[in-house]
């Protein structure tokens, strides 16, 4: 099989790390995750918001004994039909009221796993006042459980009995509209919302918070379940956290050591003069957006001693993203040129990681034979693109890819000066053609259909258009034979598929939800046994000489 060397590194990665963490670093939303870093490294505390495990109800007499609990001892309650609010405790006959309310919304012949309520929980630093407890956690809710969206009914109780003021929510699952609440990854509920929420409305109140991850603070392990926590109180112990493996493990560390990198970073950007590298980047985000046609009201210049680091970091973010959504308005023959004075930004600021563990690639070369690499394009052939001849054979090798042919000459023209701005184009291109297809990247049998399909495009243009002389090579290059497998077992996918289906059904989503979700539900049931095998295959060495005999570690699930 005949490969293009670029595509096949983008695409390499992809296979290895994951659609949503390539796409979502080439983004560079890891710049708006650093102001958080800031935070963390200023002394602010996390923002806690967790669901407890089993704290959901099944029956009307499990509720009342949850809210007997989370009510009686309570000193601020504050409830969605305000029927309740500005009490402190609530009485038995209000705890029945509340009790009858929420059943009205449950359907007697759906008993979800997790329970008909859920119960979560926000916990704020030492020395927070109850009432601001109060009004950030109300504000949280109503953020997400009082909106057009939807409208949940819940109940809000805030304890002062430990250290941590906390605030204790059981939700009624069953909105007015007939949704059903669940928390998922990309679900519109999910823990990463919940906890810049609280960041943020914390902010309104003077509580400074911060929403790093367990694994952003240096913690590399999953946390101990709850029956672990009470047996090792119980025994007198540290509770036994719940390790990583494998690859999981590999990722993990290396997050950790990237994270370690932009710590040292900010720390050198503290300093007046690197406050000020913020300040160039700054400006020249603004003339890029004045480029657009867009007037940055914020104004151009940033004085260095004007602002805090963190204010600085928080407006580079802030206009970082301006910037992407007005380039992704502009036309497919417009967008390439802006995307390069971005990356060029972006290059500017290395030292802060903007792209994640990626960064490196703003300093790396682009590849030798790749379609939009600038070494590869010979400047004084460009104008040849503008050919009818030439134009119509590249309309014709880009038919059925959705790739845009204004788009991909545009890019041609203007040349991509490093890896990481000819890596986001390619995966640009990937996810074109997965639209065109119908095709979803985080399912593997998905992505190395869109992945042939992009590699024959660009083998076909690289070849027209090096025998043009618009490129100096075709950058074509024969795969190598396959020589590791991967136990790959159709049967066994399909079967954790509906392991993972009844989870979900447990979970109280209805057959309408996981027929939407069925491309997740095979990229977890594909993980899920990949991550299974590799841990056994690294628990059991004396199987194999190396796990490399069996496992294809760059494209798993390839057979051969």
């Amino acid at each position: 099989m005949r490969l293009n060397d670029a595509v096949h590194a983008v695409t390499g990665e992809v296979f290895r790390d994951g659609w949503s963490r390539v796409r979502g670093s080439m983004q560079g939303l890891h710049v708006a995750k650093q102001t958080h870093l800031v935070r963390a490294a200023a002394g602010h505390r996390p923002a806690v918001f967790k669901a407890i495990r089993g704290g959901g109800t099944h029956t009307k007499s499990q509720l009342v004994n949850q809210l007997d609990y989370l009510t009686t001892k309570s000193t601020h309650i504050v409830d969605s039909s305000g029927f309740l609010d500005g009490k402190t405790k609530l009485e038995a006959g209000d705890i029945k009221d509340l009790t009858e309310r929420f059943a009205k919304r449950w359907d007697a012949g759906f008993k979800p796993k997790l329970g008909q309520t859920t119960h979560m929980l926000m916990s704020f630093p030492i020395g927070t006042r109850g009432e601001d407890a109060r009004d950030i956690a109300t504000d949280v809710a109503e953020r997400f459980f009082q909106t057009d969206a939807g409208h949940f009914d819940y109940i809000i109780a805030v304890h002062e009995d430990r250290d941590h003021p906390h605030a204790h929510l059981v939700l009624n699952r069953r909105s007015q509209e007939g949704e059903f609440f669940f928390l998922g990854r990309n679900h519109r509920f999910n823990y990463d919302d919940f906890r810049l929420a609280m960041v943020e409305e914390a902010e309104k109140y003077g509580v400074r918070l911060e929403a790093t991850r367990r694994v952003d603070r240096g913690v590399v392990h999953y946390p101990a379940r709850t029956s672990e926590v009470y047996a090792a109180k119980e025994e007198g112990r540290a509770p036994r956290e719940r390790e990583r493996v494998g690859q999981d493990l590999t990722r993990t560390l290396a997050e950790i050591a990237n994270t370690r990198t932009v710590y040292h970073s900010l720390a050198a950007e503290a300093s007046r003069e690197a406050r000020e590298d913020i300040a160039a980047a700054l400006f020249r985000a603004g003339e890029v957006l004045a480029h657009g046609g867009q007037v940055d009201r914020t104004g151009d210049v940033y004085m260095a001693e004007d602002q805090s680091f963190e204010d600085l970091r928080s407006l580079y973010a802030e206009k970082l993203a301006r910037v992407q959504g007005m380039i992704a308005e502009k036309s497919d023959a417009e967008r390439p040129v802006l995307e390069k004075r971005l990356i060029e930004i972006q290059t500017q600021v290395q030292h802060m990681q903007p792209l994640g563990l990626r960064s490196s690639a703003l300093s790396e070369t682009p590849s030798e034979g790749g379609i939009y690499s600038e070494a590869n394009i010979d400047a004084s052939q460009r104008e040849r693109l503008a050919e009818p001849d030439l134009r119509s054979r590249i309309d014709v090798a880009l038919r059925g890819t959705g790739i845009s042919t204004s788009e991909l000459v545009a890019r041609i023209e203007t040349g991509a000066s490093n890896a990481a701005l000819e890596h986001q184009w390619i995966a640009n291109d990937l996810s074109k053609v997965a639209e065109a297809r119908d095709l979803n990247l985080e399912r593997r049998a998905d992505l190395e259909q869109a992945r042939d399909i992009l590699n024959d495009v660009h083998v076909a243009l690289g070849t027209l258009l090096e025998r043009e002389n618009v490129l100096r090579r075709d950058g074509v290059m024969e795969a190598e034979p396959v020589s590791e497998r991967f136990h790959y077992h159709e049967g066994a996918v399909r079967a954790m598929e509906g392991t993972i289906r009844q989870e979900m059904r447990a979970d109280g989503l209805t057959a309408q939800q996981i027929e939407d979700r069925d491309p997740e539900v095979v990229s977890r049931a594909e993980r899920r046994i990949e991550t299974e095998q590799r841990a056994y295959l690294e628990a059991h060495p004396d199987l194999l000489a190396r796990p490399g005999d069996v496992i294809d570690r760059s494209e798993p699930y390839r057979e051969t």
